[in-house]
């Protein structure tokens, strides 16, 4: 508890003003092509909680402006120390085009100020608002397309069984809900992630504020994906029930939106009773915990920079200028061979006839290639069919690069039955290379899928791999230039993985010899 008395808000000498407002000034500098990108993410529907974060942070930081009055305010090296390690991911998430890695960067930079500013007592009081705020950070894309396919799925299985026991007569087939007169597909807005990430942000702010036992904060924290999901089955058994009972349009307009809203304050309301379920168990079983620690009043202001070292602040202004320079002149200084354009790429390749096709606007913008190659191929004697599928990049950078390629199938409704990497022979500069390659299932068609990326001298079968070769290359070499190669052959009916994969690397070795002139080694 503190005792408190009339004083000041800020408290800051006016030779401090300059710094303080150039520290602002090379922030800005370094960080908002970032903050625009950030914002951008936030736009999205699952995300749209993140604007809600920095309100949070600052009144949870409100309430404790009486104790940490308290507390003489000086800076602290520590945050000199976090500054550099924030550059570091900074300038690989640049470079490695991971865009988190720079959302990652800008919440460290934000905790390593408020050590050269307030020092490091007050950052210890202020701990979990500083945690609360890592929440800016929106999470990376395929994870949140992981999370969306397994959501959907376990929503539309529980939702089914709610639709059982009120009697009606329903079945599922993947993410499909049959009515018998109509059907329901469990797309990705219904898939409960925008319940679960709220819900979560406010899990952790109710267990701050009302559950003072650890065991209590982890238990209020972790029952909000149980609630969510649940919560989340419930609104698409109702609209189920509804569609079939009463009117098709409960599926969709108004009533849809509306009942969105509802069952989500029905879930906000219930982790609220959970929460305080928890406490009056504790009082119930424990008594009453310890009143706070008193602390004396004092005339301090709440953000006093009387005694912040102006030193750190410049050696943090200096770390944002001369990182903002050197990743500008990395970037700048890239450049991407001479080739073909995708448009000039052969439709005949052996015995396969091939027939292109082209990506609707909104898909071609989220692609974020600059140029591209899509063509469904026949082969003339098996009457094997495959897809091939080729997005290429002159230069890549956050939002601007290569999506995951298991992420993509994935997001398109297909559920994964076996991963792997295969090791392959490619012709040289490569040799024996590793691909990936995935096996998965729609509505009992089964699907085989390879897939690399492709370009500056490498095979690179995952993710995370192409994108250290992406910084390497982009230091050593200047260049990021490259390619996303897919090829999907729908099964045919008794036809095996084995069979059809030597009906791929038959079409692959031939499609190698002519990629050169469009993927530049």
């Amino acid at each position: 508890m503190v005792e408190t008395k009339k004083n000041s808000l800020i408290n800051i000498r006016p030779a401090a003003l300059f710094s303080f407002l150039a520290l602002i000034a090379s922030f800005v500098l370094l960080y908002k092509t970032d903050f625009d990108n950030m914002l951008i993410r936030w736009g999205q529907g699952d995300l749209s909680y993140c604007y809600l974060v920095p309100v949070i942070f600052i009144y949870l930081a409100y309430i404790k402006s009486d104790m940490l009055r308290s507390f003489e305010q000086k800076s602290s090296g520590l945050g000199i120390v976090i500054l550099i390690v924030s550059s570091i991911i900074y300038f690989s998430g640049r470079q490695g085009s991971l865009e988190t890695l720079t959302y990652i960067s800008i919440w460290l930079s934000l905790v390593a100020l408020f050590f050269i500013l307030f020092g490091a007592d007050i950052v210890k009081r202020l701990a979990f608002p500083i945690i609360i705020l890592g929440f800016i950070v929106p999470i990376p894309p395929f994870l949140n397309r992981m999370f969306t396919f397994n959501l959907k799925l376990i929503s539309s299985y529980l939702s089914v069984k709610v639709m059982q026991f009120m009697g009606l007569s329903v079945f599922r087939e993947g993410n499909i809900i049959d009515l018998g007169t109509t059907q329901l597909q469990v797309v990705d807005a219904c898939s409960g992630l925008r319940y679960v990430y709220p819900l979560l942000l406010m899990g952790f702010v109710f267990a701050y504020m009302f559950n003072k036992k650890w065991w209590e904060r982890l238990i209020v924290i972790l029952s909000t994906i149980p609630i969510s999901v649940v919560t989340n089955s419930l609104r698409i058994a109702v609209t189920g029930y509804l569609t079939a009972k009463v009117s098709p349009d409960a599926a969709e307009g108004f009533f849809h939106d509306f009942e969105g809203w509802l069952i989500f304050m029905v879930s906000f309301v219930l982790l609220a009773v959970f929460s305080f379920a928890m406490k009056s168990l504790r009082k119930k079983n424990h008594g009453e915990l310890p009143a706070d620690e008193t602390y004396p009043a004092s005339d301090n202001a709440v953000i006093n920079l009387k005694k912040t070292k102006i030193s750190y602040i410049w050696i943090s202004i200096v770390l944002f200028v001369v990182l903002w320079g050197v990743n500008h002149l990395f970037t700048s200084s890239q450049f991407a061979p001479d080739r073909k354009a995708f448009d000039n790429f052969p439709l005949t390749i052996g015995d396969w006839e091939g027939r292109k096709s082209y990506i609707d606007e909104k898909t071609l913008k989220e692609l974020w290639a600059d140029d591209y190659i899509q063509v469904h191929f026949q082969n003339k004697k098996t009457r094997d069919f495959l897809l091939f599928f080729v997005p290429y990049y002159g230069y890549q950078k956050n939002r601007h690069t290569a999506h995951a390629p298991a992420a993509c199938l994935i997001g398109s409704g297909y559920a994964p039955i076996s991963k792997q990497m295969i090791k392959k022979k490619f012709p040289e500069p490569f040799g024996d290379v590793e691909i990936g390659q995935m096996v998965l299932e729609k509505n009992d068609q089964r699907l085989l899928s390879n897939f690399w990326f492709h370009g500056r001298g490498r095979v690179v079968p995952g993710e995370y791999m192409n994108k250290w070769y992406l910084f390497y290359d982009s230091v050593l070499k200047r260049r990021t230039d490259g390619a996303l190669v897919r090829i999907e052959m729908p099964l045919k009916k008794g036809q095996s993985v084995e069979d059809a994969q030597k009906v791929v690397d038959e079409f692959t070795l031939k499609m190698l010899k002519l990629l050169p002139e469009y993927v530049p080694e």
